[in-house]
């Protein structure tokens, strides 16, 4: 999922695009809510952040951070 941020780096990805990314490579099953889940998990970590917006408020996104990024170069990703 990390990798998607990545992916998206300057635009970041809703929910719904990410459900679109992780079944397109290959992992099915999740519901939002666990997707949600993650999401928040990534935020407690530093590795992603939510994208600030003036409309659409229910409509959240979320962009990769430094931390973010430097794990994945960490791991060789």
């Amino acid at each position: 999922m990390l990798r998607a941020f990545q992916a998206s780096a300057g635009c970041g990805l809703s929910l719904a695009t990410l459900d679109v990314a992780l079944r397109a490579c290959g992992f099915k099953g999740f519901a939002p809510e666990e997707i949600e889940a993650q999401v928040q998990y990534f935020m407690d970590k530093g590795f992603v952040a939510e994208v600030p917006k003036s409309h659409s408020l229910g409509n959240r996104i979320w962009r990769i951070t430094a931390a973010g990024v430097d794990d994945l170069e960490r791991r060789g990703l």
